[in-house]
């Protein structure tokens, strides 16, 4: 499948690293700037809310958006497979190591285009389903990261006002869809990593302790407690566990 990034009569890419008209996987594949990836969204969008586009164009579009969102952030399979391995190898800390400068709304932006590929029919293949566990994996170390300041020990080193709050700001990556928690995400990049096949044993173990630690703050939040010394110490207990 090749959707040809055309639309309204004329071709969003024309002139686009010099060539008159490309498809969405051929301007993927030369895409080099923020520009590059910032009109690769925007041509994607248009696949994607197109009446007449079928819905494999759309789920290539959608998986094609993912790679340009990533693009833009500067973000490659690479640098996250060694920090996997930096990670395991070192026993660092992977929510300081697995952060990324990129923002929470792009990489959700990313997710939800992975996951709407996925239901129209389209998982991916072994680099896309990589894709979707780098995505995924950003989106929970971020929204921890936003929230806590985390030193190599595990301990928090910023100040909370209220631990309450803060638990439940992490429970939920986008505030605006809580139908989809901390844990939601954390699965989606587990299923990922496992699906491209990419990951030695040691980096695999790594994402699976990442999914206990993640489980055990949607246990916290689910227990009631609301003392804010207890749920400091047992967020940083778990913080400790990655």
């Amino acid at each position: 499948m090749t959707t040809a990034l055309c639309g309204c009569g004329s071709n969003v890419f024309q002139g686009f690293v010099g060539e008159p008209e490309k498809n969405l996987l051929e301007s993927i594949e030369d895409a080099s700037t923020t520009e590059d990836y910032s009109r690769l969204i925007t041509a994607a969008d248009e696949i994607i809310n197109s009446s007449t586009a079928t819905d494999a164009e759309k789920a290539e579009a959608h998986l094609i958006k993912a790679e340009a969102i990533l693009g833009k952030s500067n973000i490659t399979a690479l640098d996250i497979m060694a920090e996997l391995a930096l990670s395991a190898d070192q026993d660092t800390n992977p929510i300081n190591v697995l952060s990324t400068s990129a923002s929470l709304e792009d990489l959700i932006a990313a997710s939800t285009s992975l996951s709407a590929a996925s239901d129209l029919g389209d998982s991916g293949n072994e680099e896309q389903n990589l894709m979707k566990g780098i995505v995924n994996t950003m989106i929970v170390m971020n929204t921890i990261t936003e929230e806590f300041t985390i030193n190599e020990n595990g301990d928090i080193a910023n100040s909370i006002s209220n631990y309450s709050d803060s638990l439940e700001a992490i429970m939920y990556p986008d505030p605006s869809n809580t139908d989809l928690t901390i844990l939601d995400y954390t699965n989606e990049a587990l299923e990922g990593f496992t699906n491209s096949g990419a990951l030695t044993a040691e980096q695999l173990t790594e994402t699976e302790t990442i999914k206990t630690q993640i489980t055990e703050i949607e246990t916290l939040n689910e227990s009631g407690e609301n003392d804010e010394n207890n749920i400091r110490n047992a967020l940083e207990t778990i913080f400790q566990g990655f």
